[in-house]
């Protein structure tokens, strides 16, 4: 089972817990420095990130040293719980929970391109909760600034992005008393988003797999038009020529659900990935 589950649910996927998007979740301490060191858990998502450049940079300049090193930035990870792949339904479930909900620039097209999406119509991530009502004090990361939206003019906005084939996942903010606290929801794609480019690159799991992932349900009902292959920004779907059918490697499969929502024969399902023994600990 997914440790944020286990650590952080209650008979549910833990980011479906109101309690996560809490003001009273976003006022508390972060967690206690006994136990992440005198910064806190900031201190060790800066130690994550500077551990990170080492091991990228290791890949090719130090090969022999490049798997310790990333054994010590996902131990990191695991400590500051950064993010995980959600389906367009948990995020829209995400939106009924939190309040406020923002408009923001996405910080890793700035990060890798240099570009910053000051319309709010070319924005593609979302703030979500009270910690909103303070964005002016890190300017640096809300550059653009931000455009407060409603419940239905967010969700459509995620179909919007869905429809493009952009992967949605929820971005964390440090933990709260040892639980992390869920400040908004990614929309991106493997060219633009760090997180995804680190985890399919170099296997530094800041961002880990969804609850579910994808089964070719309904194969009878496929005409082979490969559309779920272009979706897939994690590799896990590919072209079998011989029976034209897709062919779905789950080992490889996040959940994200885009080749779900974009087969308009309703060939493919998400399942839950604990119905698979091989994939309960695959995260």
């Amino acid at each position: 089972m997914c440790d944020f589950c286990t650590k952080h649910g209650t008979g549910k996927y833990w980011y479906q817990w109101a309690s996560r998007y809490a003001r009273q979740m976003y006022h508390r301490r972060r967690t206690d420095r006994k136990v992440s060191g005198a910064g806190g858990t900031a201190q060790l998502e800066a130690q994550m990130g500077l551990a990170a450049i080492e091991a990228i940079q290791a890949k090719n300049l130090n090969p022999e040293k490049f798997p310790e090193l990333v054994a010590k930035v996902n131990q990191l990870a695991r400590v500051t719980n950064s993010g995980q792949v959600i389906t367009l339904e948990d995020a829209k479930t995400m939106i009924d929970l939190a309040s406020p909900i923002a408009f923001i620039a996405c910080d890793c097209r700035r990060q890798l391109h240099g570009y910053i999406e000051r319309d709010p119509s070319k924005m593609t991530c979302l703030g979500l909760g009270v910690g909103m009502f303070r964005w002016e004090r890190e300017p640096s990361r809300y550059v653009a600034g931000v455009h407060f939206v409603s419940d239905k003019e967010a969700k459509k906005w995620l179909e919007t992005w869905d429809k493009k084939g952009m992967v949605h996942s929820l971005m964390t903010f440090g933990l709260r008393d040892g639980a992390p606290y869920i400040g908004g929801l990614c929309n991106c794609t493997y060219p633009d988003c760090i997180s995804i480019r680190w985890r399919r690159d170099y296997g530094i799991e800041q961002l880990i797999k969804g609850e579910r992932v994808a089964v070719i349900a309904h194969p009878e009902n496929c005409n082979g038009c490969f559309q779920c292959v272009s979706r897939c920004q994690f590799g896990a779907i590919t072209a079998n020529i011989r029976s034209e059918k897709p062919y779905i490697d789950l080992t490889k499969c996040f959940g994200c659900g885009l080749c779900a929502t974009g087969c308009k024969r309703q060939v493919i399902e998400l399942v839950d990935r604990r119905n698979f023994e091989v994939l309960k600990h695959s995260w």
